[in-house]
């Protein structure tokens, strides 16, 4: 019987031993060890070929880092702003894949002590990434609308195939689909910002959610305008 990688570990997947692997293939149990151990090589190579392909950056404050961290493969990101990832940890965030990525602002006072927060899940529904952040005395739509631009600019730095944000921020939603005009002047130009984003993807969509579905974002948000206090 050949004796072959594909071979070896169906008869492992099936439950057979390495000395039955060896009698029913007619050779040394050296041989099939070898085999294991040249499948188990591929396999190592392959993960580290993946891991290349995420970008892991912690980045709690603007001080403790003036610039944010390039990604591993250099010359093929695009480099972002200083303030991309203020109050974010980012872990292990797959590039060219689909992201999910739930937000929320909050204001203490409406305006008052502001902050944003962003929680990042992946394709497999694993969070990778969040974001927590003051942004100084603002209103609550201001705040939504800071932590929805956050999210896209993070999505198209890490290439996102596709990208669902799920806010619940019914206004803002209703707003960037156009079924609510923006009227305040505050607002009209972080409306135009977060528009000219979304047509950067080729598949993104901003989505509502009742507020006990965002309760991860919220509680970020609100610890971030805390810290104004």
């Amino acid at each position: 019987m050949l004796l072959s990688i594909d071979r070896v570990l169906q008869l492992l997947a099936e439950g057979k031993s390495v000395q039955k692997i060896a009698e029913l293939s007619d050779v040394d149990v050296s041989e099939v060890c070898a085999v294991i151990e040249e499948a188990r090589t591929i396999l190592e190579t392959s993960d580290k070929a993946r891991s290349r392909k995420k970008i892991i950056i912690r980045r709690k404050n603007p001080a403790d880092d003036p610039s944010p961290a390039p990604p591993e493969e250099a010359g093929t990101e695009p480099t972002p702003d200083n303030e991309i990832f203020d109050g974010a940890e980012l872990s292990a965030v797959p590039l060219d894949s689909s992201l999910v990525m739930y937000t929320d602002g909050a204001s203490r006072g409406n305006p008052g002590p502001a902050g944003i927060g962003i929680v990042i899940y992946d394709s497999d529904n694993r969070q990778v990434g969040k974001v927590s952040q003051a942004i100084g005395v603002q209103t609550n739509n201001y705040a939504e609308y800071t932590a929805l631009i956050r999210a896209l600019r993070i999505g198209r730095y890490f290439r996102a195939r596709m990208l669902k944000i799920r806010t619940d921020s019914e206004l803002v939603v209703k707003q960037i689909k156009g079924e609510y005009r923006v009227n305040h002047e505050n607002i009209k130009g972080l409306y135009a910002e977060a528009m000219k984003l979304k047509k950067t993807f080729g598949n993104c969509r901003i989505e509502h959610v009742t507020r006990n579905l965002n309760d991860k974002a919220d509680y970020l948000a609100k610890k971030a305008s805390e810290q104004n206090r």
